[in-house]
């Protein structure tokens, strides 16, 4: 077995590569350093190509209306480019190895037949190849799905210290480089810069233009800016807060945190597929306890999940329903932080809070629900409870946070 030590490319590095240059970089040179590849991966189609070694991982071959077919398996309902650019990625290595095969696409609908075009995957190749031979690698530039990925701290300090324009929320790769091209090169310039001017050059309103130039000095400045400064958010002698943990398939971890006066109490409801009903009942009765306390949540997440299980169980949930107050609309209309994204994680740590759990997250949280509905663990369920607990206190600290700013 020849031992690989020049760029490795396989379909996980080919996806982060599609979203994200950096993280391809990170990936591909993380794997390099801790493992070594050869070239007899089970499963696995691999081949050389210039300096670079492809391999993907295939659910498995059979035969599709007469015709020998490599299956591969994408864990989806709809085909996306990201797909097509795999099946492409595929076909290119089979027409290396001088293998002739139709691909399929393994969809939750069942096998779908495509035809990848291979020109699309050597083009794209040959980029891949000219962004990982570098020595340094790319600039951050930041997306919503920025906030799963490992190296997500990495990034924003390494462009908080630069001063990097992906800092500022709403500025995504395409509007960074048409600033660039502008002379808006950080954030400093953009905390300068004239609205009207910025909002040409963006293609967007002047509102929107006055908000990043204030999302800028925000960010330059560590300062709350208000954008409503009549608002008010009230005070209650109850409240509660509310968060959903979700698995993969159909399983739920409902957490709330009752806030009476200054004491505080926190029960957490696990929804299974097939066994939900009790749980559900437990839960509503917890939330009916006070029926005119403010239920405190973060997006239209968690009051989705309550709109759902209502129509499963038949039974109304009016009461709770039009109690369910929206945190992360308040902050987004009246407030802006410094920060990049308006996740909870993001706004919350601007108040000062901390998970208990380190490097865990939504993703790591949905993970660990599927793990412990296999294996019943109960360290691995008060993981998960810990961390649901501390979303559910990190509603309240933002919460805190925003009622007394507002209220001067």
């Amino acid at each position: 077995m020849e031992e690989i030590e020049t760029i490795f490319v396989n379909e996980e590095i080919l996806k982060d590569f599609i979203s994200c240059h950096r993280k391809a970089f990170l990936m591909e040179k993380s794997l390099q350093k801790g493992s070594s590849f050869t070239q007899t991966q089970e499963g696995h189609f691999v081949v050389k190509y210039q300096n670079m070694w492809l391999s993907v991982k295939v659910k498995g071959i059979e035969v599709i209306d007469g015709e020998k077919t490599v299956i591969l398996d994408i864990h989806s309902k709809t085909i996306r480019e990201r797909h097509k650019i795999l099946a492409s990625f595929l076909a290119f290595i089979m027409d290396l190895k001088k293998i002739k095969m139709a691909v399929a696409l393994s969809t939750s609908d069942g096998l779908k037949k495509i035809y990848p075009r291979r020109e699309k995957a050597e083009n794209l190749l040959q980029e891949i190849k000219k962004i990982l031979s570098d020595e340094q690698p790319p600039d951050p530039t930041f997306s919503f799905a920025c906030r799963n990925c490992p190296f997500h701290d990495e990034c924003v300090e390494f462009a908080s210290n630069k001063g990097d324009i992906s800092m500022i929320n709403g500025i995504g790769q395409g509007r960074k480089k048409a600033l660039q091209k502008a002379g808006y090169s950080n954030v400093e310039k953009i905390s300068n810069a004239d609205p009207d001017r910025l909002s040409k050059y963006m293609g967007i309103s002047k509102t929107q233009a006055e908000k990043i130039v204030l999302q800028a000095k925000s960010i330059g400045t560590s300062k709350w800016f208000l954008l409503c400064k009549g608002e008010r958010i009230p005070r209650h002698k109850v409240e509660y807060f509310f968060d959903v943990e979700k698995g993969a398939d159909e399983t739920y971890l409902l957490g709330v945190l009752l806030k009476v006066g200054k004491k505080t109490i926190y029960r957490y409801f696990v929804l299974l597929d097939d066994d939900w009903e009790d749980n559900w009942e437990e839960f509503l009765k917890f939330v009916k306890l006070h029926p005119r306390a403010p239920i405190y949540h973060y997006d239209v997440f968690d009051r989705r999940v309550v709109e759902k299980f209502g129509v499963l169980s038949r039974k109304s949930v009016k009461n709770v329903l039009n109690r369910l107050e929206d945190l992360y609309a308040i902050v987004t209309s009246s407030f802006v932080l410094p920060v990049r994204f308006y996740s909870l994680k993001d706004v919350a740590r601007a108040v000062g809070f901390e998970w208990r759990v380190e490097n865990f997250n939504g993703y790591e949280a949905m993970k660990a629900l599927d793990e412990w509905k296999l294996k019943r663990d109960d360290s691995l369920l008060q993981k998960i409870v810990t961390y649901n607990e501390d979303d559910c206190r990190a509603l309240l600290s933002v919460k805190e946070k925003m009622a007394k700013v507002l209220s001067g």
